[in-house]
């Protein structure tokens, strides 16, 4: 990262061990003097696995000020490694800290700093290595940081957007699948007990319906965990890639969650275009980035279709029209602007990421009514299940 190893002494003349990643054994002995006012008797490197950088994940929102400050630092003429060092001096101690310190090192050894951020494919997409990399080539550095700063916060905003519509209705079945295990477990099976004691052997068949189910789950616990856990296992299924197309196209299938999914894909596929056309990447590199980054496999691979007719010398245009896929004002927009296509997709950006919020905000206006309406339901039938047999006491007490 570069991680060190040091064996130091205190002035007390104890001996300790510290482990710390560093930009170089200088700056790791000048903290442990600064910091830990010891002396240093051996420092060495540990190394480190490829495979542990390419696990390293950045909170969007500490990456996107790490990436505006190394624009500001580039744009006032500071060197691009001794940028580097100070972003790794500056940041928290984490994921954000290994990043950048291993990068500075990188960018010292070999001199690249295109090729250091793809060390983190979790971090900087191949789209975003390649903004960077063609910049570097043409020396404007600090347009293409700009460039994958604002890329970055336009895909952190779409994911933001995807976790919005997401988060109320597994939040709604969350609460109602805990209140259920609280009435099955708890609160059903002293009711019954309470019912039996007084005399009470018929019930009604919503009541006896619900204690089954109660005593169900008391009795086998396992196989009632894994019928709740059943259905976000088939979510896990559905979203490796075997059956990923299948749930894709199912979603597109769903009036109500069609044109959110469509918007949010759109905003994806604008956006890359715009970044990776805009630093004069190649258009039929740029479409296979932008089905990379679709986030649905019906418009992966409807790109992958675009840019296979691209190479055929097919005008962009035609190609989207193919498709069969593609909105008509998206169609008739590339196809009026051969010429001018990182401006078109710009626009599209900005149209589709106004229209993803608004579409998901649609979506969810009809989907809460539907959720709550379920929830309310079960409530109810629970609620039915403890007042009837109360009722019919009363009637038979009188």
């Amino acid at each position: 990262m570069p991680r060190y190893c040091a064996h130091l002494v205190g002035r007390t003349g104890r001996r300790s061990t510290l482990v710390l990643d560093a930009v170089d054994m200088a700056s790791f002995a000048e903290h442990i003097e600064a910091e830990k006012r010891a002396y240093v008797i051996e420092i060495h490197r540990v190394e480190t696995r490829g495979r542990r950088l390419a696990r390293v994940r950045v909170p969007g929102a500490l990456l996107l000020a790490s990436l505006d400050s190394l624009e500001l630092m580039l744009s006032s003429g500071v060197r691009v490694n001794s940028a580097v060092r100070t972003l790794a001096q500056c940041a928290p101690s984490g994921a954000s800290r290994v990043l950048w310190t291993e990068v500075a090192r990188h960018l010292e050894e070999t001199g690249g700093f295109g090729g250091a951020l793809r060390l983190f494919p979790r971090v900087f997409s191949d789209s975003m290595v390649g903004v960077v990399t063609a910049h570097e080539a043409a020396g404007r550095l600090p347009e293409g940081v700009r460039a994958i700063r604002n890329y970055s916060a336009q895909m952190l905003q779409i994911r933001r957007e995807v976790v919005r519509g997401l988060m109320y209705p597994c939040l709604v079945c969350l609460t109602a699948l805990g209140a259920s295990a609280l009435a099955c477990t708890f609160t059903l099976p002293r009711f019954s007990k309470m019912l039996r004691d007084i005399g009470a052997e018929r019930t009604n068949g919503l009541t006896a319906a619900m204690f089954a189910a109660s005593d169900f789950v008391t009795a086998h616990p396992v196989l009632s965990l894994a019928a709740a856990a059943a259905p976000f296992a088939a979510v896990a299924a559905l979203s490796g890639p075997r059956l990923r197309p299948l749930r894709d196209r199912a979603l597109l299938g769903i009036p109500v969650v069609r044109g959110a999914v469509e918007a949010l894909a759109m905003a994806r596929v604008c956006a890359t275009f715009r970044a990776l056309a805009g630093s004069g990447i190649r258009i039929v590199e740029a479409l296979d980035a932008c089905a990379a980054v679709a986030g649905n496999a019906v418009y992966r691979t409807a790109l992958i279709g675009v840019a296979a007719a691209v190479r055929e010398n097919a005008p962009v245009g035609d190609a989207f029209d193919r498709a069969g896929l593609f909105a008509p004002e998206v169609v008739l927009a590339v196809r009026s602007a051969e010429g001018s296509l990182t401006e078109v997709f710009g626009r599209l950006s900005e149209h589709y990421m106004s229209e993803s919020r608004h579409r998901v905000a649609v979506a969810l206006s009809l989907i809460e009514p539907a959720v709550l309406l379920v929830v309310l339901a079960w409530v109810l039938g629970v609620a039915l299940a403890v007042v009837l047999p109360v009722v019919e006491v009363v009637n038979r007490i009188h």
